[in-house]
């Protein structure tokens, strides 16, 4: 009995077929990786503009209250167009920090910026009305 010819044959009915499962599996297992890279990144992305919006926010929030609001309140001259007021230059403030960039993947993101920088601003007002800046 010829040993060559009975490996040659397994090798034809087995091996290169599998060759082609094992290549369909390792295409897939590398789609998937780079998936699983591109989500990270895309999240550590995401957490970098979010958390740079919180900090320019809070930050533009309490610069706001320390140059505007408080001189107001102590003359008791804080109106609802001095909120309006304060309101405008905190977003102004928010929009001119924040760089094209971070604009645009916060778009990405949540679809309208200005609704969101609005939101965030109210929400860090409330929080600053809670627990006072120190």
């Amino acid at each position: 009995m010829e040993w060559l010819p009975l490996l040659y044959e397994i090798l034809q009915v087995c091996v290169i077929p599998l060759l082609g499962v094992l290549t369909a599996y390792v295409v897939k297992f590398i789609n998937m990786k780079s998936v699983e890279i591109q989500a990270n990144v895309d999240n550590d992305m995401a957490d970098k503009y979010i958390a740079m919006v919180a900090d320019t926010v809070s930050a533009c929030v309490i610069a706001t209250n320390q140059t505007y609001v408080e001189a107001l309140k102590k003359n008791n001259a804080f109106t609802a167009e001095a909120q309006k007021e304060a309101f405008t230059l905190t977003y102004n403030a928010v929009m001119a920090i924040l760089t094209d960039e971070a604009k645009e993947y916060l778009a990405e993101i949540y679809g309208d910026v200005a609704a969101y920088i609005t939101n965030k601003i109210e929400a860090e007002v409330n929080i600053s009305k809670i627990v006072p800046a120190e």
